[in-house]
């Protein structure tokens, strides 16, 4: 009786040890690869086919890690992803304060790049390239006060007044003032729609007359 007992007690143990080891393993699965997605989303595509070829390992079975470290090393091969541009390392720029009045767009951007130099105590000077004529760089006139922004932040604020668009290279910030919204046929398309759509509940607007009336 005592030797039966123990056959059933023995495979129970080695159960409840192994459910524990089960359980980690699969959390260790799901941390690998959400974090191998979040790579994936973001561009990160070298990043992204580590954690998945580790996701693989732990679970050879999984059709979405699979799936996902194939694409991400064609993406590898191809050599998409992701690059640093400047904006990343302006961002963490903070200027304690800029104040102008009516000061050309010209003379504000030559301040920001040489705040931000003086501030990282000479490891980075943004290229700030003005594509505007000499008379809108001296004539586009930029009033603000500001405390303690990003770099980033303030650049924005010039944009928004100076009616320039700004655009984050990797080695570069490039200011147009004559830059125009390229056409997005898909939204123009949804507009008319939602236009027409108004137009058709709108009791003023009558709809023609058919030739039977």
């Amino acid at each position: 009786m005592i030797k039966s007992t123990s056959l059933i007690v023995l495979p129970l143990i080695a159960l409840a040890l192994l459910v524990p080891c089960v359980s980690a393993n699969a959390q260790s699965f799901k941390a690998t690869y959400d974090e191998g997605v979040r790579l994936y989303d973001a561009g990160d595509y070298e990043g992204a086919l580590a954690r998945f070829e580790l996701a693989v390992r732990a679970n050879p079975r999984s059709p979405h890690a699979r799936s996902y470290m194939i694409k991400s090393k064609s993406a590898v091969a191809r050599g998409l992803g992701s690059k640093k541009n400047i904006e990343t390392d302006l961002a963490k720029i903070i200027i304690p304060q800029v104040n102008f009045k009516e000061a050309p767009i010209g003379d504000v951007l030559e301040y920001l790049a040489a705040r931000t130099e003086e501030l990282t105590e000479g490891k980075l000077r943004p290229n700030i390239i003005y594509k505007g004529t000499p008379e809108q760089r001296q004539n586009t006139l930029i009033t603000m006060s500001v405390r303690n922004v990003p770099v980033t932040e303030a650049i924005r604020y010039v944009g928004q007044i100076g009616r320039t668009h700004f655009k984050y290279e990797e080695h570069a910030v490039v200011a147009d003032p004559n830059w125009v919204t390229p056409p997005n046929p898909k939204l123009e398309a949804a507009e008319k729609a939602e236009a027409q759509v108004k137009a058709s509940q709108d009791p003023f607007i009558k709809a023609p007359k058919s030739v039977f009336d």
